[in-house]
């Protein structure tokens, strides 16, 4: 839901993708400069990457401060991120034999952080890139955090996604 594989972001998002994945992967200053700020910082992306800000209660976000805030969790958060150059490398690579189970990709609606509306939904092109089977559906009124803003249309998407399916893996 609502990702772009690191090797295929689309345009749309440029080259290294939003501010944040390049600021992610600077070797130690992100943690320098969230540390003892995790519930602000993290903040900033549920709100901002929300269409439906309400839809993360301030409650769900002191628990991902609670848990953000123990010792080197930050980091391995960040390290997700320094992790993108090798992941692109390994992910150019993988796309030379597409998968061909059926893939679902739900993406978002609006992203206001980044200004609003992308042109479809940005996950979609880059999971064609290494798959050959991909059912693509732009979630309405939702921005990135789909399950929470939107969880009975994420509901319906799965059940007809998978119920389509047969026990031999055949559609």
């Amino acid at each position: 839901m609502d990702y772009a594989f690191p090797g295929f972001l689309p345009p749309e998002v440029g080259e290294n993708g939003p501010w944040w994945f390049t600021f992610h992967q600077v070797p130690n200053l992100p943690e320098a400069l969230v540390e003892g700020k995790e519930r602000e910082y993290i903040s900033w992306f549920f709100k901002g990457l929300a269409y439906n800000p309400s839809a993360i209660t301030e409650e769900d976000i002191d628990v991902y401060a609670s848990h953000n805030s123990a010792p080197g969790a930050m980091r391995a958060g960040f390290e997700y991120y320094r992790a993108f150059p090798m992941d692109a490398e390994q992910n150019r690579e993988s796309a030379m034999n597409k998968i061909t189970t059926p893939v679902l990709v739900l993406g978002a609606d609006i992203y206001p952080a980044v200004g609003g509306d992308f042109p479809g939904n940005f996950g979609l092109g880059s999971t064609q890139a290494l798959a050959a089977n991909v059912t693509g559906v732009i979630v309405p009124l939702s921005g990135h955090w789909i399950p929470e803003e939107q969880p009975e249309f994420v509901i319906n998407q799965l059940s007809n996604f998978f119920g389509n399916s047969t026990n031999d893996g055949t559609n």
